[in-house]
């Protein structure tokens, strides 16, 4: 009887987790979502006032990551939705970082991987898993999208 309980149980938290299946149409869409989110944040940036272009995207995050945190299974458009805004909004940042800041971008990729490597020892810590499978709580979300806060941007140092 406890057997059957606990397995209703996982299929039920299956149905809840938060994050697509991974799959080769997940590699595909994310590797289309990281361009798309260059090529906007470039654009952006060079089309209209820098600083309204990087409020727009900041505020683009925090409604997707809003809706993201709102519903309670995953939802492929809202999902997505911040996927995209994290490859956007990420470029952004690490474009502010290099350009305003002035901080190479192999010194920002250092910083953002031990940042990356914090959350991923925390998370392993606190939750004793880093499966994506078992994304049906808050917290373990939290971790998720955590992991997404790294320079997008990858790019050789220019010849002098």
């Amino acid at each position: 009887m406890n057997q059957s309980v606990s397995v209703t149980r996982k299929r039920g938290r299956r149905f809840l987790t938060k994050v697509p299946e991974i799959t080769l149409y997940f590699w595909i869409v994310k590797l289309l979502t990281t361009a798309m989110g260059e090529s906007t944040s470039d654009y952006l940036v060079s089309h209209i006032n820098s600083y309204i272009a990087v409020v727009l995207g900041a505020l683009g995050f925090i409604v997707a990551l809003i809706l993201q945190f709102s519903v309670r299974k995953y939802v492929a458009w809202i999902y997505w939705l911040l996927v995209v805004m994290v490859a956007i909004f990420g470029t952004m940042v690490a474009d502010v970082t290099h350009i305003v800041l002035g901080v190479p971008y192999y010194a920002s990729t250092i910083a953002f991987a031990i940042i990356l490597t914090v959350v991923f020892t925390t998370w392993y810590r606190v939750e004793k898993t880093l499966s994506i499978h078992s994304i049906y709580t808050r917290r373990r979300e939290m971790f998720y999208w955590g992991r997404c806060w790294r320079p997008s941007r990858w790019e050789l140092p220019q010849a002098i």
